[in-house]
């Protein structure tokens, strides 16, 4: 049977008070541990309705080691029983490394900001409170005044009454949830008093429980990636206005030096409460040691490819832990089989972002980042503090800027996949200098957050029409900005619904494509499409979806051409007011009756509405049809061929006065979708219908049906249409 041992433990390179482990009385009843069992349940690849399978349908459980029990005895009897699959020790992870100073309030971010670019993104976004970016640590100060307006909260269950009313495992958590598993130690330093999910997420690292500084991990993490900017208070976080998510798997500070602990069912756990609660990025400043037994754990594997499946990018520091023995990346950042995980190294901020001599290296390491003297916020419950603020090394600093800039780069952009954030960071990270050791330590170079923000494309996507009904697949759908084409791509088709989506390069992509305020003009087939688009400026989002786009026929030119078909024809007249008997004289002989609807006129059996006739030859009262005027329509039996025109050129804001029942007109306005060309009259008709000639059939527009079902989706200039209306009304044609 398969067997593997998890521990993830990270050095915490902090000065620390040294003590000895607590003793426990015999009958405490909190266990000294816990392992990690799959039991056989069955499920793989997906669980009932579809979705990925939970921890628990996946069959993981997190099973106290017995009283009287080692771990290794607990093992040993599980990995008898049948229905097991996996058994594993759930040793103690702790935190990345952190070197806390005295909290100061800091007024010199600028030097390592700078340095990564966050100002130049800042100029085209702070961040919004779309993006969520899931802190799993030791939790977060939830009265921080930096916070305030920027924690993520569960609305559906945002009460103190003991009760999980979203039933999400979780009880009460309006902020996030606590995963902490309750244990000897940290029942005795911390206080702890059961194992049960809920929303305690208040950061309670450091005093009063230890002596390990400030304290304040997981506050100081947060404060990294999403502090206020621009509140005239404190420092700045890289995504001023994100959201927060605070997940507690780090406990207290209950290891020896008073290290914040956790577990990796815990980890495991959060990562999966992230992803399921809408998180779009997890930082994970925690690490285990990569020389560990087995440090890599099912469950948490399990978790990541959730998380990857969802869409969601994992952010894991490298570890502090290359002044020991250990070699190679910490877990869960050594994941390089997973492309949503993210390996952080720290560069040395001080030094030109050379090498920062604590953070681990090797193959898995993706970028770095400044890591040395970073400022942050700290617990504004401390005793004696009065100025929240401190600063701390490690690559538990770096990775919250990496977290920071992906933040960034999904609010410019909200609609990318997780692979081209990631491939944007990397095209634009800074190169790194060589280490004395050789490795890879920075991976694609330390980031440039300005440079990736600025790289970010426009993407557009919707439905390519022309004249408002679908293109075919394989159509050409491209995007110009002042003449340069910027962007291109072609339509596919869902059954009889096309579909585009097209990336718009940047300028920082390429020279004369977008920038803020730059129009963004689409082509479909090589002819114009409508609407055009405008490249977002500060804090607006270059994701454009479900936004249609068509090519319209051009109007006619100085001559307006009608076909007349086989049988009667429904044509229009565009001379100046005459009699039938002068007007109609152009049509093509031999006819001998034309039909003009008048919406007003009395009928005998069907009330208001009825034609009025002219017969050749014949006068009043059988022809009664005395005057025509221009943008009459009519029927006329004339043989087939065309009646050319001269184009009237209507002006504009011409009025059509429409009756209850039918009425038959000439648009003249300036060609539009439907429903925007009758929108001042929304409600007051029910069906637009227009006569093809040449076919000899009747084409059918309903309001508010799916376009696919429609004959026709636009009113086009000195087109004929029938409209039937349930009130009077008129519209104003531009």
């Amino acid at each position: 049977m398969p067997r593997r041992w998890v521990a993830i433990v990270a050095v915490l390179a902090a000065a620390l008070v040294a003590g000895a482990s607590p003793a426990f009385a015999e009958n405490d009843p909190r266990p000294e541990g816990y392992v990690i069992v799959q039991y056989a349940t069955g499920v793989q690849a997906q669980s009932a309705d579809g979705s990925a399978p939970t921890l628990e349908e996946q069959g993981f459980r997190h099973v106290p080691i017995p009283k009287g029990k080692t771990a290794a005895q607990f093992i040993a009897e599980l990995q008898q029983q049948p229905n097991v699959l996996s058994v594993e020790n759930d040793a103690p992870i702790f935190q990345a490394a952190e070197i806390p100073d005295d909290p100061y309030y800091l007024r010199d971010q600028a030097s390592y900001l700078t340095q990564i670019g966050a100002p130049a993104a800042w100029d085209l976004t702070q961040g919004n409170g779309t993006v969520v970016v899931a802190v799993l640590d030791s939790g977060i100060d939830l009265s921080h005044p930096e916070f305030r307006g920027r924690l993520w909260e569960n609305p559906a269950d945002a009460y103190s009454d003991g009760i999980d009313h979203d039933g999400n495992g979780c009880i009460n958590d309006r902020y996030g949830c606590n995963f902490v598993s309750l244990t000897q130690a940290n029942g005795k330093i911390c206080g702890y008093t059961n194992s049960i999910h809920n929303g305690n997420v208040m950061d309670d690292s450091g005093p009063p429980h230890t002596a390990n500084g400030a304290g304040s991990h997981g506050t100081f993490v947060a404060g990294i990636v999403g502090a206020a900017g621009d509140n005239n208070e404190g420092i700045a976080g890289v995504g001023w206005n994100i959201k927060l998510m605070t997940v507690k798997v780090l406990d207290c500070g209950s290891e020896a030096g008073g290290l914040p602990s956790g577990r990796p069912f815990e980890v495991a756990q959060g990562i999966e409460y992230a992803v399921k609660m809408g998180a779009n990025i997890i930082n994970l400043s925690l690490a285990v040691r990569p020389d560990e037994p087995g440090a890599d754990s099912p469950a948490v594997r399990r978790a990541i490819e959730s998380a990857r499946a969802a869409g969601v990018l994992i952010v894991a520091a490298a570890g502090n832990h290359s002044g020991s023995d250990a070699v190679g990346t910490g877990y869960p950042a050594a994941y390089t089989e997973y492309p949503n995980v993210i390996a952080v190294g720290a560069s040395n901020n001080l030094d030109n972002n050379t090498w920062a001599p604590y953070s681990n290296y090797g193959p898995a390491i993706d970028f770095a980042a400044p890591g040395d003297q970073i400022a942050s916020t700290i617990r504004s419950d401390l005793p004696g503090i009065k100025v929240p603020y401190g600063t701390a090394s490690g690559t538990s600093m770096a990775t919250p800027l990496v977290s920071g800039m992906f933040a960034l780069m999904m609010s410019r952009n909200s609609r990318l996949g997780l692979q081209e954030y990631v491939d944007i960071a990397k095209a634009t990270a800074t190169p790194a200098a060589p280490a004395p050791h050789g490795q890879n330590w920075a991976g694609a170079g330390i980031i440039n957050i300005g440079a990736a923000v600025q790289r970010l494309p426009m993407s557009i996507s919707g439905s390519a029409l022309k004249d408002w009904k679908d293109v075919p697949a394989g159509t050409d759908v491209r995007a110009f900005i002042d003449g340069n084409e910027c962007g291109s791509t072609t339509t596919t088709a869902f059954g009889i619904v096309s579909r585009y989506s097209i990336r718009v390069k940047s300028a920082a992509e390429k020279a004369g494509c977008g920038a803020p305020g730059k129009l963004v003009q689409l082509t479909v087939n090589g002819q114009t499409a409508y609407p055009s688009f405008t490249w977002g400026g500060v804090n607006e989002d270059l994701a454009v979806a479900s936004k249609d786009v068509s090519s319209i026929s051009p109007p006619p030119g100085a001559v307006v051409v009608q076909t007349l078909g086989s049988g009667w024809s429904n044509i229009a007249f565009f001379d100046q007011t005459t009699s039938p008997s002068n007007g109609l004289s152009q049509l093509p002989a031999p006819w001998s009756a034309a039909y003009h609807w008048n919406p007003e006129k009395l009928a005998l059996t069907l009330g208001l509405g009825a034609y009025e006739r002219y017969i050749r030859n014949v006068p009043f009262p059988v022809s009664d049809w005395l005057v025509v005027k221009q943008y009459d329509t009519f029927w006329v039996d004339a043989p087939p061929g065309n009646l050319a025109s001269l184009n009237p050129n209507p002006a504009p804001g011409r009025i059509a006065q429409f009756k209850p029942g039918w009425n038959s007109f000439v648009y003249t306005g300036s060609s539009k979708e439907v429903k925007d060309a009758l929108s001042s009259i929304a409600g007051k008709y029910t069906e637009v219908l227009q006569y093809d000639n040449a076919t000899q059939k009747w084409l059918l527009y309903i309001p508010g049906q799916p376009r696919y079902l429609n004959d026709f989706g636009g009113l086009f200039k000195l087109k004929i249409y029938w409209i039937y209306m349930t009130d009077s009304a008129a519209i104003s044609m531009d």
